[in-house]
């Protein structure tokens, strides 16, 4: 029988008959591979094609490149940070080939120098996608409608694969979609989604926010109660954000009104636990928790620096949204150092930076990525351009700072690493 050239690939024991090597020594070599050799492996035989694509295999494949990573934790060349998701009208100009194709774009290793691209699948029907969240190598999308042109939808892709799987519909079309989170729960190996939304202003007279939440182990959707304190409901949760993930937990800032007939606003962080599908309350640090969600002078952010919950806030107490002002802001890192206990709150970093315009998340290694005006010379004094910004990692400690060659702006700042999670249940891919 003439060999295949994927046969002929394979390392000389690998090419010898099934009978001369144990099948389960077979499968512990390719559960060590990396991604792109073992699914090409897929079309050396039925047997191996059948075993690669169990929920087994997937699995072990996974647990093992995490063991490599944790070895090699100092190296970054298997993880990105900043994730870029072109939306329908710029996405066709994102791509460095000849080619007009569409592609994800992914900033890998500590150092921002390497840049990998993932063709997006003509099938996976998105305009202006924001990529919710990361969790081994799985990426969930959010594409929010708007009521006349498309639709709301949410699509799990893994770009490794090029395998994608578009969410069932939900049931609470008569709401507002306000803010989405994505979560792994480890103990289950489940993939979880939580959408959040709000009545139409016209329903109710006192809004108060509806969740439901996603599983992929079940393929459905469930409607989950916000239940706080009595005569305490939110009110409003931070337009189309997304959620920060730490110890178990999905994380969105919230305003919550207080009483029954004159109610107060007051800003909490809302948490979701993913074992138990239960919805709390974190007070936030300092004073935080009067501030209006939406402040004109602060920009308050949740991120997870160096494996806690953290609130990091960008501002000034003046003049900190004039568009000419080069008066660097206040950047404060608060973090939680013991989860779940408001008075372990502590402010870690209280430094003066640049004119900083967006925040995108924290590397592990506690570095911030941001977005930054471009200031350059304006006959003698200097001026800022924010028709020109640059990404940069700032570190609060050192406040050693580094412009990121880094073309396009990223939708988000979270952890990538290449899996063959959903090799077995997705319902498209890409060619």
């Amino acid at each position: 029988m003439q060999e295949t050239g994927e046969h002929r690939s394979l390392p000389p024991f690998l090419r010898r008959r099934n009978t001369d090597v144990p099948i389960d020594i077979v499968h512990n070599i390719l559960a060590r591979l990396p991604v792109k050799p073992v699914m090409r492996f897929r079309c050396v035989c039925k047997s191996w094609d059948s075993s690669i694509t169990t929920p087994n295999f997937i699995s072990t494949h996974l647990n093992n490149n995490k063991i490599i990573n944790n070895v090699n934790k100092d190296d970054d060349d298997h993880h990105g940070y900043l994730l870029h998701m072109p939306n329908v009208i710029t996405r066709t100009m994102y791509s460095s080939s000849s080619s007009s194709n569409p592609v994800c774009t992914v900033v890998c290793d500590r150092t921002f120098n390497r840049i990998s691209e993932y063709p997006i699948p003509s099938d996976l029907l998105i305009n202006f996608a924001e990529i919710v969240g990361s969790f081994n190598g799985l990426l969930c999308l959010a594409e929010y409608g708007n009521g006349a042109t498309y639709d709301e939808v949410i699509y799990l892709w893994n770009p490794s694969i090029r395998k994608f799987k578009r969410l069932p519909r939900t049931r609470l079309s008569q709401y507002d979609w306000d803010a989405t989170g994505f979560a792994y729960h480890s103990e289950r190996d489940d993939y979880k989604v939580v959408k959040i939304y709000s009545p139409s202003s016209n329903r109710i007279k006192r809004p108060e926010v509806e969740a439901e939440v996603y599983s992929l182990s079940s393929d459905s959707w469930t409607r989950v109660g916000i239940s706080l304190r009595p005569n305490v409901v939110v009110s409003k949760v931070k337009d189309y954000s997304s959620a920060s993930f730490v110890n178990g937990a999905l994380h969105w800032l919230v305003c919550v009104s207080e009483g029954e007939v004159e109610f107060r606003n007051r800003k909490i962080i809302l948490s979701f636990d993913v074992d138990d599908d239960k919805f709390g309350e974190i007070a936030l640090p300092g004073r935080h928790g009067r501030k209006r969600l939406h402040s004109e002078r602060f920009k308050e952010n949740l991120a997870v620096f160096k494996g806690k919950l953290a609130l990091i806030t960008f501002g000034d107490r003046e003049f900190f949204y004039l568009v000419d002002s080069i008066r660097p802001c206040q950047c404060v890192v608060w973090v939680m150092e013991e989860y779940g206990v408001c008075e372990s709150w502590n402010k870690l970093f209280s430094v003066r930076l640049g004119k900083v315009d967006s925040f995108f998340g924290c590397t592990r290694f506690g570095e911030l990525l941001v977005q930054k005006a471009f200031k350059f010379k304006y006959g003698a004094s200097e001026v800022l351009r924010w028709n020109n910004c640059v990404i940069a990692s700032l570190d609060p400690e050192t406040l050693h700072e580094k412009y990121l060659g880094v073309q396009h702006l990223p939708n988000i700042a979270t952890t990538f690493e290449e899996s063959l999670v959903i090799l077995d249940r997705a319902d498209g891919q890409s060619g």
